[in-house]
């Protein structure tokens, strides 16, 4: 059942995955969130709102319309990928356990992780959604001051179930222990994002590495756990 559950979930989060880089705006109108170079990216970590017009285009811009309507569409697909992606972490963890590599304990602790990323990445995208409408910059901080909230509390958990998974896949004797030491790098570049937020963008790629290692190896296993 674990297993089913991991390529089902890893499945869902490859495909929503590619269907967002496909529709995501690649780069920002003008200019980005320092030490980002991904709009969608930099957006989650605005915190003023100069950083909005930068990334979305000011209110007078020609390319504003076209790039708003691109993070909006990235934003709401985005809703999807919330379910999906913390399924597959609890997934991973669920497998460990059924394979005797993880405490049972380890399930309902990702469990609660897992439900952290979801609604903390919704609300995020709330915030996410107003600001891309707002032309005032009075207007933006509010919503901006609820998006840094939102956005730390939603990338702490991934990152604490990230190091989690990192301990007990390393106890794997199959070749899944070998994404391991990526869980763990992604885990540490994001800890690094504490002092230097650009940190967080190399951390999410790394861990993007480790989730197709993990996926890839499911798909490997026999069909018993």
């Amino acid at each position: 059942m674990a297993l089913k559950l991991v390529r089902t979930t890893g499945a869902a989060v490859l495909v929503l995955a590619l269907i967002l880089f496909v529709v995501m705006p690649k780069a920002p109108v003008t200019t980005n969130v320092p030490g980002f170079r991904g709009a969608v990216v930099g957006f989650e970590l605005a915190s003023e709102p100069d950083h909005v017009f930068g990334i979305l285009g000011d209110p007078h811009d020609p390319r504003r319309p076209a790039s708003v309507r691109a993070m909006d569409l990235t934003n709401r697909l985005d809703f999807l990928f919330m379910l999906a992606y913390p399924a597959f972490f609890f997934a991973l963890a669920c497998l460990l356990v059924a394979r005797g590599s993880a405490p049972s304990l380890l399930a309902p602790i990702v469990a609660a992780l897992a439900v952290t990323m979801s609604v903390t990445d919704a609300l995020e995208n709330r915030q996410l959604l107003a600001l891309s409408q707002m032309t005032d910059p009075v207007q933006m901080s509010e919503p901006l001051r609820l998006l840094r909230q939102f956005t730390v509390a939603k990338w702490g958990a991934i990152f604490i179930a990230s190091g989690l998974l990192a301990v007990f896949v390393w106890r794997e004797r199959s070749p899944w222990r070998w994404s391991a030491p990526v869980f763990g790098v992604a885990t540490l570049l994001a800890a690094s994002a504490l002092t230097a937020p650009s940190w967080l963008e190399p951390a999410a790629n790394v861990l993007a590495v480790a989730w197709l290692m993990s996926w890839v190896q499911a798909l490997r296993f026999r069909s018993r756990a």
